[in-house]
């Protein structure tokens, strides 16, 4: 797939007059219910530290998407190794005279590296932001260059407080909910940590160990098959 929509010439685009171009805007896609950290790590196949690239944006399915080319700097957890490539999907974008904006997804700026949580797409080397928005944390570099933090991204729009579990729920042990539509197990709003909770302002070495040590726990390796 090759990428020659760069981000600069998608802002130009959504700046043209509303003569010459149609935005639409959705709604429905603004409002998230907060992700707890557990839950967010569970979900992701790989996190990586990356700095974004080329964009392209097509029609799929009678919406827009933007695939953003990515180059990994650092892997944190998974199998994408540093130095690997790959594209992440995201909603929305600008194709012919049409755009479409939607609320509370990742966005990316070319050069602006970000740590993300990764859900593999079935087209190979692609890949979903977990939990959207939710799932980007922007790296921050002091000016001194000495100083680096992660940042939670600005653009997860409104952020909902998860939805206490029905108390007659046998949740004690967790409930079943679903982060970007996939099944996962949510734990009771009391015990919760959300993921910008833990990750928000937290220096880059100390995130990277914390994910790092949090993914291994919650994706256990497989064990080898038994030769018969």
């Amino acid at each position: 797939m090759r990428l020659a929509l760069s981000h600069a010439l998608l802002a130009c685009a959504l700046a043209l007059p509303a003569t010459s171009l149609l935005v639409a805007s959705d709604a429905q896609a603004s409002v998230s219910i907060a992700v707890g950290y557990d839950a967010l790590v569970k979900d992701a196949d790989e996190v990586v530290l990356v700095t974004p690239g080329d964009q392209q944006s097509v029609w799929e399915d009678g919406r827009i998407y933007t695939y953003t080319k990515f180059h990994v700097d650092q892997p944190i957890a998974g199998a994408l190794p540093a130095g690997g490539e790959g594209f992440v999907r995201t909603m929305g974008g600008v194709v012919g005279n049409v755009g479409q904006m939607v609320d509370g997804e990742p966005v990316f700026t070319a050069g602006q590296q970000s740590m993300l949580f990764l859900h593999k797409l079935k087209v190979a080397s692609t890949f979903e932001v977990s939990a959207r928005a939710q799932g980007q944390y922007p790296l921050v570099v002091s000016e001194a260059g000495k100083m680096k933090t992660f940042m939670k991204s600005g653009n997860a729009g409104v952020i909902l407080p998860p939805k206490t579990p029905p108390a007659d729920n046998a949740a004690a042990a967790g409930q079943s909910t679903s982060v970007q539509s996939r099944t996962v197990t949510q734990t009771p709003v009391s015990k919760l940590r959300l993921a910008s909770d833990v990750l928000h302002g937290r220096a880059m070495n100390e995130a990277t160990a914390e994910v790092a040590a949090a993914w291994k726990k919650a994706h256990p390796a497989t064990p080898p098959a038994t030769a018969k």
